[in-house]
């Protein structure tokens, strides 16, 4: 019912010719599952991608306050109800899962799998996949670590790097279990302690968690080491554009970006 009454005769509306244009992802649509409480992720990867051509669609995955191994693991029975509601019967180039540590716990290969079962015509990424993979792209084999976790998600952290081949030699945390805060983290937090982290010995450095705001930070961290940065979200932006076949390189957040 609506509150006034309808007129049925609506023949004074007159019909206006259109036509259909691209679609806003014409170069790459990207479909982002993030926690329902994570703050950063969404205007840190748009702040990583092209201003045109490349379209972001999210939806949110049920997530507490609190990130520990049991938190991160229930998200497992959630991911696919969440996948298929990012723009059901549209055209999807590539779905992430946006959640580091989530991955890591979860297991990748079990998150890709909950995604394919619902878009098996989609590629998929994560964060952890794709750091590693523009790690190894920008020739790192030794990393420095910062990650914003509690012991026990670190462990699962550093235990699934090495098993994947990544030798770590600078380690450094925040050790913060609430997500509200670690989305509070001021850049320059990141920045002096990535600084006093100790990466001499390292080839670059990876800043894990999508929560965290480093965006500002990155372009000034490579110029201060001289080394390679790599952050979850930037690595995302990077691996799902190169992913749907799109190239474009992107000025003013790290080497990554202007990597093919």
């Amino acid at each position: 019912m609506t509150p006034f009454a309808l007129d049925n005769n609506i023949s004074h509306w007159r019909e206006m010719p259109f036509e259909l244009g691209s679609p806003a992802g014409e170069k790459a649509s990207i479909g982002l599952i993030t926690l329902a409480n994570d703050l950063s992720v969404e205007p840190e990867i748009i702040k990583f991608l092209p201003r045109d051509g490349v379209a972001l669609y999210s939806n949110r995955i049920p997530f507490p306050d609190a990130a520990t191994p049991e938190t991160l693991a229930a998200m497992e029975k959630d991911i696919s109800r969440v996948t298929a509601l990012i723009n059901p019967g549209e055209k999807l180039d590539v779905v992430i899962f946006g959640c580091t540590s989530g991955t890591m716990t979860i297991g990748d290969a079990v998150v890709r799998d909950r995604i394919l079962e619902v878009r098996p015509d989609v590629l998929t990424t994560d964060p952890i996949t794709a750091g590693l993979a523009g790690l190894k792209r920008l020739g790192c084999r030794k990393i420095g670590l910062l990650t914003p976790y509690t012991d026990e998600v670190t462990q699962i952290v550093e235990g699934f790097i090495s098993s994947k081949g990544m030798d770590i030699g600078a380690y450094g945390s925040f050790k913060r279990e609430s997500s509200a805060e670690v989305c509070r983290i001021s850049p320059r937090s990141f920045l002096e302690a990535d600084l006093s982290l100790g990466l001499e010995a390292v080839d670059g450095l990876f800043i894990a968690c999508t929560a965290v705001r480093v965006s500002s930070i990155i372009e000034q961290l490579e110029m201060d080491l001289g080394k390679p940065v790599v952050s979850s979200n930037q690595a995302l932006a990077w691996h799902s554009m190169r992913l749907a076949g799109c190239n474009e390189s992107v000025a003013g957040y790290g080497k990554l970006l202007r990597t093919q």
